[in-house]
């Protein structure tokens, strides 16, 4: 196994390189229209600090929305020296679908939050069969005093005693 530098971990997760995805949204007519961009594979730098480009006092008061135009504005590209949007308020000039759409294959290039991640670690394979599955004997209940019973909401009957 090779020695792990900065430079070959950036190179081996492709940061700063792009991913050509195609988009598809409704026109003004209804119309379906695709189109191509490029989107960046962002650093973890760049992604986190992708809503300071709002300028914003308290980086702590960014909305959900101005994150979303954030990255956005930070990760999609019509060419790979021309980013898509001349700035982070120009994002809002184009309709919640589009912005939508961008967000999403943004997203299956960067793996924000990681579940792309998790879902092949867990459909890797690792998965047992129904066969394989070890099932462990059932323990039998501990007998519980009346008051936890009642405590728990359970019903208990007593029985009287008949004296002759």
């Amino acid at each position: 196994m090779a020695k792990l530098t900065l430079n070959a971990a950036k190179a081996a997760v492709g940061t700063g390189a792009f991913a050509e995805k195609t988009i598809t949204f409704r026109d003004s007519k209804g119309a379906e229209f695709e189109g191509e961009i490029l989107v960046k594979r962002l650093s973890h730098d760049e992604t986190i600090t992708a809503v300071d480009a709002w300028d914003l006092e308290d980086r702590k008061t960014a909305t959900i929305d101005q994150i979303t135009k954030a990255i956005i504005f930070r990760a999609i590209y019509s060419s790979a020296d021309e980013p898509f949007f001349p700035t982070v308020q120009s994002t809002g000039e184009v309709s919640s679908e589009i912005v939508d759409v961008m967000y999403r294959v943004a997203d299956e290039v960067n793996d924000f939050s990681g579940k792309e991640w998790i879902w092949k670690k867990k459909s890797s394979g690792a998965n047992l069969s129904s066969t394989e599955l070890v099932e462990e004997p059932l323990k039998k209940q501990k007998k519980r005093s009346a008051r936890a019973s009642l405590q728990s909401g359970e019903r208990i009957e007593k029985k009287e005693a008949h004296s002759s």
